[in-house]
């Protein structure tokens, strides 16, 4: 129901689609009147007036002649129309089932009933059209063909057919993490930074507030160099990709605002009502643009369109936003089901990213979490390691502008497609302190799986606190609030998965002193990070971790602000404490 209701959308359109019904009542443990509310079961297409063509799938010819006429339907509207095979499955869910325990009249006559070959072929027969036992020794030819590729199977060596086509060029990624440089000289930053927020002309006006507060800070910021806030960081990545000729695909719900009123990329003029998307007018000889994709309130339609879009278009960067983290929940059979094994299971690769706004912060249970230790338990991470850049996603929990800047542009660079999961941010996308520099983002540059602690003196730390996400902030100013930063170091941990188990070691040798060490987290012990890091830590690196963060719970968070805070002060005094 959720993808016909995207039949006749804007960015969701496919020129119609022919739907065939295999009517077969599978649901033999229950009679029809239990399992649906209407009469036909194609009569959920009348959401969309789509014409239906109900068909007795006893009689081939008629099959064909209704499906005949729902493709000129098709060819000729280019709208939806379905074709209700109405039949029968001789077997229950599998062929040691019995059907007849909850069907017997039904099944008593399916018993007694040739198939569906049989008859035709019997029909033909007696029309003279086929010889006596010319349906038989078809059938049996059929079955030889199929007999003869079985054999073929188990000495059969699957072949990079997958990487044809527009795939030519990439491959399957390798057993190790490969650093891509994925900055850009300043000019060419600046200059695409200033055209994501030109205007058209003086007649498209737009609000007073993001003159005030977008294009201003945004021009003022890209002009000192200093200041790069996340939708700046952003817009440059997705800017830069277009300038080099990749198009872009950011799809989600209020994804051309932000859920957050932070992005904006397509703006609106408040007297004519029309909108305008700048980075779509970056040069007059532009060839790849910005599709932005306001979708419908769906969850699960949506991110398996996109899924399939990434498929067909890996040359594209192709971005699915959740309005809030905790809504992916509502796709996980297509997270599951494809995201997380389709390369596995057909050796389809897919470079989708999932933006999934997490971080607790008092609004609750159902607006905190991106349940990010279910994203890592469907990873094929090994406990024992190392991991590469082959594992099944990578999942990531970037802390800086510039980082999320370079994880954008290396789905692109790289020369394989992995779908990426991004923790991404909802306080900190205005929080002066997590900000970045056009430098950090200028040639030579790349992603940091891990960022170490430049503020201490490496010889003095005796404990080092591990974290990843916005919850550095808070451990960074309690810290600093305490006069710590002595003898305790705080890293942070941008990329879970694959676990960056190299770059770890090397960030713990620089710190001989070290003999305390904490795995600092926002989240209840059961989520989170903890239990995805905690046995490569000990199994890879040799390192006990002391685990803070709040107890076990049923609840991603609290929905009380008092609690929330008090929750919050106490980790703080845990991560801290003198003693352990």
């Amino acid at each position: 129901m959720e993808t016909l209701g995207m039949a006749s959308l804007p960015h969701y359109g496919v020129g119609g689609t022919l739907h065939l019904v295999v009517n077969n009542q599978l649901g033999f443990t229950a009679p029809p009147d239990h399992g649906r509310s209407s009469h036909h079961c194609t009569d959920v297409v009348k959401m969309i007036g789509a014409p239906v063509l109900h068909v007795n799938g006893d009689h081939p010819e008629e099959v064909v002649r209704a499906t005949a006429v729902a493709m000129d339907y098709w060819m000729k509207f280019r709208k939806d129309v379905v074709v209700d095979l109405v039949c029968f499955r001789r077997w229950g869910h599998n062929e040691m089932d019995n059907p007849s325990l909850t069907q017997p009249t039904m099944y008593n006559v399916i018993d007694k009933r040739p198939s569906v070959p049989d008859l035709y072929s019997m029909e033909l027969e007696s029309q003279g059209v086929a010889e006596e036992g010319e349906g038989k020794k078809i059938a049996n030819s059929y079955s030889e063909q199929l007999n003869a590729r079985l054999k073929e199977v188990d000495s059969h060596t699957p072949s990079n057919e997958t990487l044809r086509d527009r795939w030519e060029g990439l491959e399957f990624a390798s057993s190790n993490i490969t650093v891509w440089d994925t900055g850009l000289p300043e000019d060419v930053l600046k200059y695409v930074g200033a055209k994501s927020v030109s205007l058209p002309d003086d007649f498209f006006k737009v609000s007073r507030r993001l003159e005030r507060s977008h294009i201003a800070e945004r021009l003022t910021s890209l002009e000192t160099g200093v200041g790069i806030n996340w939708a700046t960081a952003e817009a440059l990545a997705i800017g830069t990709l277009l300038y080099q000729g990749f198009n872009v695909r950011l799809s989600g719900q209020d994804v051309g605002r932000g859920t957050f009123s932070h992005r904006h990329s397509m703006m609106v003029c408040q007297e004519s009502n029309s909108a305008y998307i700048p980075l779509n007018n970056i040069s007059p000889e532009q060839t790849a643009f910005l599709e932005v994709a306001n979708s419908s309130l769906s969850e699960e339609a949506v991110l398996g369109f996109e899924y399939g879009f990434s498929l067909e278009s890996p040359r594209s960067l192709v971005l699915w936003e959740a309005q809030f983290g905790d809504f992916f929940n509502g796709a996980q059979i297509m997270i599951d089901t494809f995201v997380s094994s389709g390369e596995a299971k057909w050796l389809l690769q897919s470079g989708l990213v999932l933006l999934l706004p997490h971080g607790l912060d008092g609004m609750g249970p159902e607006h905190s979490s991106c349940r990010m230790e279910r994203f890592l338990q469907l990873t094929d991470s090994q406990e024992a390691g190392p991991d590469g850049d082959r594992v099944n996603m990578h999942v990531v929990h970037p802390t800086t502008p510039a980082q999320f800047f370079h994880l954008l542009r290396k789905q692109i660079v790289q020369n394989f497609r992995k779908p990426l999961i991004v923790a991404s941010p909802k306080i900190i996308l205005r929080l002066p302190e997590a900000t970045s520099s056009l430098q950090e983002m200028g040639p030579g540059t790349s992603f940091s799986p891990v960022l170490g602690d430049e503020t201490v003196d490496p010889k003095q730390v005796s404990r080092v606190v591990f974290c990843c996400g916005k919850h550095y902030y808070p451990l960074a100013a309690h810290r600093r609030e305490l006069g710590r930063e002595d003898n305790i170091a705080i890293v942070r941990l941008e990329q879970l998965c694959p676990f960056p188990s190299g770059a770890i070691h090397s960030h713990l040798a620089r710190f001989p002193s070290a003999r305390e060490f904490v795995w600092s987290q926002e989240e209840p012990e059961n989520m989170g990070g903890w239990q995805f890091v905690e046995p490569r830590f000990r199994k890879q690196l040799g390192v006990q971790l002391r685990f803070v963060g709040r107890r076990a719970y049923p609840c991603p968070a609290t929905g009380v602000p008092k609690i929330h805070q008090q929750e919050a002060k106490q980790l703080l005094t845990d991560t801290f404490a003198k003693s352990i």
